[in-house]
C-alpha cells in the first residue's frame, strides 16, 4: 500500500518535529488518508487527543506502579481511554479497503497482549501527531 505524496511529507515533517521515525508510518499514514471527511477527520482528532493521554499516563503507571493509591482512577480512566481509542479506531477504519481495516484488526485491536502493546506504541507515535499539531496551532496564532 502506497501513501500519496502529500501524506508522505507531512508524516515527514512529524518525524523531523519528532526527531524519530515512526514504526508505525504506513499505518499512521492510513489513518490520516481514512479521515477524508469532515466527520472521520473529528474522529482522528479524538484519536490523537485520547492517544496522547495513554502515552503519558502508560508511562506514569509504568513508572509509579498502577496498584498505588495514587493510580487507581488514574489506571482506570486509562482502560476507559484504551476503550475509547479502540472503538474510534473501528469507527475510522469502518469503510476502509478489507486490506486495511485487516492490518488494524490484526496487529491493533485483537484482544490480546501483544495487540495491547502494539496500540499503546502506536498511541506514542500518534501522540506525536497530537504535539506536531499543537505546535503548528501555536505558531499560526
Amino acid at each position: 500500500m502506497n501513501l500519496q505524496p502529500s501524506t508522505e511529507s507531512f508524516l515527514s515533517d512529524i518525524e523531523q518535529f519528532a526527531q524519530r521515525k515512526f514504526r508505525y508510518r504506513l499505518e499512521i499514514g492510513l489513518l490520516i488518508e481514512a479521515a477524508n471527511s469532515v466527520s472521520l477527520r473529528r474522529v482522528l482528532d479524538d484519536i490523537l487527543f485520547h492517544a496522547k493521554f495513554l502515552a503519558n499516563a502508560f508511562n506514569l503507571l509504568k513508572r509509579v506502579g498502577s496498584d498505588s493509591p495514587d493510580t487507581v482512577k488514574l489506571s482506570s480512566e486509562f482502560q476507559e481511554g484504551v476503550e475509547k481509542v479502540s472503538t474510534l479506531l473501528r469507527t475510522l477504519i469502518k469503510e476502509s479497503p478489507k486490506e486495511m481495516r485487516d492490518i488494524f484488526l490484526k496487529r491493533f485491536l485483537s484482544l490480546s497482549a501483544e495487540s495491547m502493546n502494539e496500540l499503546l506504541s502506536l498511541c506514542t507515535e500518534l501522540s506525536w501527531m497530537k504535539n506536531y499539531s499543537l505546535e503548528q496551532n501555536r505558531h499560526h496564532q
